[in-house]
């Protein structure tokens, strides 16, 4: 504990590993397969398939990773919503809440117990096996949430364990050190893709920017979590083998030192004013 942020502030990363409460685990997992099955059974084209998967008895990850099949491959736009009611659920929420990590993120966020921590997610990276769509290329959080200055990326696996073989998480470490770095802006992964609906916006850092950094290679096991700074240049990679993996990101964050007054974290000033308002005052 007394390193963590001597770590943190010098490599931009830092992994937690077999911290996750295995019963809260188990908990977020019902829960997500509750989620799904509830939302989508709800289409009858599909119903009574969707329902024999969520009755049966193979592992919940093969469960949601065969429902989510169908509908990749019938009804995408279902998914889309599916992703937004995640984010709403207080059970998912509740796999970060214990007192180490608690103690841990004000640690690295450099705040004391009576500033108050704010929670955005979970969000839930699904990562089909061979398909680009659902990729990030080289990225900073910090140009998502331009106006934030002071959150957490919280990133880990669920189900199964992460690698490059099925689809992880690159970071340059020492990156968070850099100044500003440019982007492009577009949406898609690739020119075949470029500015279909439903695709992520990527606001892509070129890579010979940061190509002299090494590369911190996201394989992790369940239960353990990686935290990396708000401007850590990161991207995710293609699932290569034959089977889904997924993996839940949160962003921890306090307000304090944000020259904003909205109550949306991704607040931007690219879109709108950012609700700012004449002599703030806040900390360098």
């Amino acid at each position: 504990m007394k390193n963590i942020s001597h770590i943190f502030d010098k490599n931009g990363i830092i992994t937690f590993h077999q911290c996750l409460n295995k019963t809260k685990l188990q908990n977020f997992y019902e829960t997500l397969l509750n989620i799904c099955y509830f939302h989508l059974q709800k289409i009858g084209d599909h119903h009574k398939l969707v329902n024999k998967l969520y009755k049966g008895n193979m592992p919940i990850g093969d469960k949601i990773s065969k429902i989510l099949e169908i509908f990749e491959d019938k009804d995408k736009e279902s998914l889309y919503q599916l992703q937004k009611l995640f984010s709403s659920n207080n059970d998912l929420r509740n796999i970060l809440d214990t007192k180490m990590l608690n103690k841990s993120f004000r640690k690295l966020l450099k705040i004391d117990e009576n500033v108050p921590l704010l929670t955005s997610g979970p969000g839930i990276f699904i990562n089909r096996p061979k398909t680009k769509r659902l990729l990030y290329k080289w990225h900073a959080e910090s140009h998502y949430y331009p106006k934030r200055r002071n959150f957490l990326n919280i990133w880990f696996p669920i189900f199964y364990n992460k690698s490059e073989k099925n689809g992880t998480m690159l970071v340059k470490e020492k990156s968070h050190l850099l100044m500003d770095l440019p982007f492009n802006e577009y949406t898609g992964y690739n020119k075949n893709t470029e500015g279909k609906k439903n695709h992520f916006t990527q606001y892509e850092i070129p890579e010979n920017f940061v190509k002299d950094l090494k590369t911190f290679k996201a394989n992790l096991k369940v239960r353990d979590i990686l935290v990396f700074n708000r401007k850590s240049v990161h991207a995710s990679t293609e699932n290569l083998s034959k089977k889904y993996s997924f993996a839940v990101v949160f962003r921890i964050w306090e307000m304090s030192k944000d020259l904003t007054m909205s109550g949306d974290l991704d607040v931007s000033p690219y879109r709108d004013s950012g609700n700012g308002r004449p002599n703030l005052k806040v900390d360098v």
